[in-house]
């Protein structure tokens, strides 16, 4: 029998695709829509939250729901399949006066961090814990963050136990860990293809090998991954399986529990990169590799950097089976993580600020995405290929013919930076795409610099000239 909720979202989705219910409409409030419905409360909650996760609602704070339709029908970007072999990485470095711009890299914008809450958490938390200040901080991480670290993830996602987690300074801090302990200098790492390109830099810089594993359809190339595990040309792997930066995509739970399985068959270790878990622009949670890992071969490393700020450096891993060579290997290269921080993020999840400022991200992420590709649609020709991500904060982008180096020059000379598609690959791959962070609103009326929405939205609609050009479109 199908649930009452389901029911009446079909009946709401017939509404909208007759054009009975107009896109940009306002939909009833909770009460009146289980009023003229005859339904709890419970069940129109649960049908406008079903709505909004299918793309057929979207919600906007302090105003409700409001009909839109899901990403449209245009193609998605294509991800090439190839014969995999090790390579060396390759980094690009920064460029100057990029770092600033709102579609370089992946970050929320400032109006959308609570500094207000995080502010009264700084003097909460610590005024709490003042005796501990003028200590060093435990190596580990203080007890009080990692209980309620571990409360906050085995509520929301998956059981997480305290005596298991290490606080590190952010999450590429928690993967470099995580890389010297399992592997050594000379090693095969396997990525996916496309991977983030900090990525990247970050096993060159450690002297670590690589093999890119294709990544199309939303899965990885399993095949040829258990090949080079069996081949013992691997020594670790390195994914990512939530909202993945560039392409927005989450594995599935069936693929994630196989490469959970294989990492245990093999003795592989799998460092899994989980930025992006609780970001997704809907209600669902999704779960991490480490979920399906009964071995401890799971190294699952996050932290606060995209969801709140990377200012604050502040992440944390749970290495399974890995943990005292972890905390040793932390203990002899840090003196542990600043207290002062570690004390106001403790109070910030423990008041229940931060279930609340992820609670508005998430609304604000989803209309955001959709505002960038209404305007990317608009203004690309008609073969550009664009993500349709359900969490993160990237858009992937391809467009056939097109050379994002070359782009990239010509947009600089504009003031406009991204990420140009070379950049996460160490083959010669993806030199048509090109990525950009829709984390900043753009023409948006209700926000709070809308000046600067504005800004960004026509630099996003100068860009697209710049791409036009540069294919000789007419």
């Amino acid at each position: 029998m199908t649930a009452k909720y389901i029911a009446l979202s079909h009946i709401v989705i017939s509404k909208i695709e007759q054009k009975q219910l107009m896109l940009g409409q306002r939909m009833p409030a909770i009460r009146r829509f289980s009023a003229i419905h005859e339904v709890s409360i419970t069940t129109a909650l649960n049908c406008y939250q079903n709505l909004q996760a299918l793309g057929w609602l979207q919600a906007k704070p302090q105003s409700g729901y409001f009909v839109t339709q899901p990403f449209g029908k245009q193609a998605k970007p294509q991800f090439p399949q190839f014969k995999t072999k090790i390579t060396s990485p390759k980094s690009f470095g920064q460029i100057s006066g990029a770092i600033n711009s709102p579609f370089y890299i992946s970050l929320i914008a400032p109006e959308l961090i609570p500094f207000d809450a995080i502010n009264r958490c700084i003097r909460i938390g610590n005024t709490r814990n003042q005796h501990q200040l003028h200590l060093y901080p435990e190596y580990q991480g203080q007890q009080n963050l990692r209980k309620t670290l571990a409360q906050h993830f085995s509520s929301q996602y998956f059981p997480i136990d305290m005596n298991k987690l290490i606080i590190t300074n952010g999450c590429i801090d928690a993967v470099k860990t995580a890389i010297q302990v399992t592997t050594k200098p000379g090693d095969a790492i396997a990525i996916s293809s496309p991977c983030f390109n900090g990525l990247i830099e970050l096993l060159e810089n450690l002297d670590r090998k690589v093999i890119e594993i294709p990544c199309y359809d939303s899965q990885l190339d399993l095949a040829q991954l258990k090949q080079h595990i069996k081949d013992e040309e691997i020594s670790a792997c390195l994914f990512s399986s939530n909202h993945i930066n560039p392409q927005g995509i989450c594995f599935s739970a069936k693929q994630k529990q196989q490469l959970a399985e294989l990492a245990a068959q093999y003795k592989i270790p799998i460092i899994e990169d989980d930025i992006y878990l609780e970001l997704s622009h809907n209600n669902a949670n999704p779960l991490p590799i480490k979920h399906w890992d009964k071995a401890g071969w799971v190294l699952w490393c996050s932290s606060f950097s995209k969801t709140v700020s990377p200012s604050y450096r502040l992440g944390w891993c749970e290495p399974g089976r890995y943990f005292e060579q972890y905390l040793n290997d932390r203990s002899v290269q840090n003196f542990g993580i600043n207290l002062i921080v570690q004390n106001t993020f403790c109070e910030f999840i423990y008041s229940g600020q931060y279930l609340k400022h992820l609670k508005k991200l998430k609304l604000k992420l989803n209309q955001n995405v959709r505002d960038y590709h209404k305007l990317l649609i608009a203004h690309l020709p008609k073969q550009a290929r664009i993500s349709t991500p359900n969490g993160g904060l990237v858009l992937w982008v391809q467009i056939p013919n097109l050379n994002s180096k070359k782009l990239l020059k010509l947009a600089i000379k504009e003031n406009i930076y991204f990420r140009a598609g070379f950049e996460f690959s160490t083959l010669d791959l993806y030199q048509d795409c090109f990525r950009i962070n829709i984390g900043w609103s753009i023409n948006d009326n209700n926000d709070v610099n809308n000046t600067e929405a504005v800004n960004r939205y026509e630099q996003l609609i100068k860009l697209c000239g710049l791409i036009k050009k540069q294919i000789g479109f007419n």
